[in-house]
């Protein structure tokens, strides 16, 4: 049950969101409205008088940048708010202690690179023609700003979540997703604003327990999280190392793979069964691993199930806290507990299913393993899973990463895909394109 609190905050983004949709120059009386109740939540807060300056700007039609940067910050700030209720909310049903971890610091742009007040303007233009009424030209004018943001490793995220925005909003669906387009508007605002400081690493050696692939893509990008658990010096902690590339159309189901050869060692330990002993990998404070194959090798057999269960069941023995999210990163969506059922209840209607353990009901998240190697019918059988409770559209849902055979052999998302590393097709797109590319280079030198 959602607190009453969450309900209001969602109803205000949704008004703001509206705003976005019809653009700052159709204001009308409901959308001023907006902008008051906007001012008013942010009273007897650091951010009072800059809030009720740009609310005060896009109501008289003074729409700069400036007013938008803090539009898409209380969005988003919103938003940071009801990923901590959530958080708490949930932690308290699975009988977890609220994390403890300190947040991450960013630091704030002394002056906007160029390329970066270029989206900030180009973003602005957006909101004040408003999503309802966007121009192919306005999006395509775009292209080369992206193009340059995509050339430099420094602006990876913003180039990344643009490239995936940009291809939505040239096709132009019938069915404007307006929640996931404002969302991703303050995203992509929110970007140009900050960066993380340098982070600070560590050297870790230990042994690595792989417990589970998450993957996402769009057209023009892929990106895979594992989650795992490293023992170093003895002590448990959870981890996680993730890993993005660039790809065109062509690089789809198991070829997604082979943009990844480090990951293979990955996908072996899984497969296999066998943990990976580590030799001075780098760790960030926040729990993630900056994963160097080199510096891994394959060791002992363990039980996957039996170790996330040990750090994540419903009574876990020995439970685990994750690391904190950057405060920028800390959106609903985000949320990603991990967790085991054991000796589960299916039950399923014909527009959903869930998993019951006692009186806890998890809703099972059927479009993320639709056509995976862990589907309805092997849940059934399997009785014990390792997966992330995630939340979306106003619902917990569970996704499943790893569960067992029968004869205990591991079974998880990817598996199936992942055996292109034994042996790759011949003419794969993956290995087409690197040859094109290196032929080119070749000519130009």
């Amino acid at each position: 049950m959602l607190a009453a609190e969450f309900h209001a905050s969602n109803e205000l983004i949704q008004a703001i969101d509206q705003l976005l949709l019809a653009g700052f120059t159709n204001l009308n009386h409901s959308h001023q409205t907006t902008l008051q109740r906007l001012a008013q939540v942010y009273r007897a807060t650091p951010l009072e008088a800059a809030m009720l300056s740009a609310v005060t700007d896009l109501s008289d039609g003074v729409l700069q940048p400036a007013a938008f940067k803090l539009l898409a910050v209380a969005r988003a700030a919103i938003q940071s708010a009801q990923y901590d209720q959530l958080s708490q909310q949930l932690r308290a049903q699975l009988g977890r202690p609220t994390s403890n971890q300190p947040l991450p610091t960013i630091a704030a742009l002394e002056s906007t690179p160029p390329l970066l007040s270029s989206v900030q303007h180009w973003l602005t233009d957006l909101a004040v023609v408003g999503f309802a009424r966007l121009e192919p030209a306005m999006i395509n004018a775009f292209s080369p700003t992206l193009t340059q943001l995509q050339a430099n490793p420094d602006y990876l995220r913003t180039a990344a979540l643009l490239a995936g925005w940009m291809h939505e909003l040239v096709l132009q669906p019938e069915q404007l997703p307006l929640f996931r387009w404002a969302d991703l508007w303050t995203r992509a605002m929110l970007s140009t604003l900050s960066i993380s400081a340098t982070p600070a690493t560590q050297a870790i050696s230990g042994t690595l327990y792989p417990l589970g692939f998450e993957w996402r893509h769009h057209s023009t990008l892929v990106s895979w999280v594992l989650y795992a658990v490293l023992e170093a010096e003895a002590t448990p902690r959870m981890v996680t190392i993730t890993q993005s590339a660039y790809k065109v159309a062509a690089i789809q189901d198991d070829q997604l793979w082979l943009l990844f050869p480090e990951a293979s060692v990955l996908f072996e330990s899984l497969s296999t069964g066998k943990a990976l002993v580590l030799h001075n990998q780098q760790l960030l404070a926040a729990g993630h691993l900056l994963w160097n194959a080199a510096a891994a090798q394959l060791g002992d057999k363990y039980d996957l199930l039996a170790v996330a269960e040990r750090h994540f069941g419903l009574n876990a023995k020995q439970p685990l806290d994750q690391a904190q999210l950057a405060p920028e990163q800390r959106h609903p969506v985000h949320l990603a507990e991990p967790i085991v059922l054991s000796d589960y209840q299916l039950d399923q209607s014909a527009e959903d299913a869930s998993l019951s353990v006692g009186e806890q009901r998890f809703k099972l998240d059927l479009g993320a393993i639709s056509g995976t190697e862990i589907d309805v019918d092997v849940l059934a059988s399997a009785q014990r899973l390792f997966g992330l409770l995630r939340f979306d559209a106003g619902e917990w849902f569970i996704r499943p990463l790893a569960t067992s055979l029968k004869k205990g052999k591991p079974l998880f998302i990817g598996l199936e895909n992942g055996k292109v590393f034994k042996k790759a097709p011949k003419n794969n797109a993956v290995g087409i394109l690197k040859e094109r590319a290196s032929r080119l280079l070749r000519e130009k030198s």
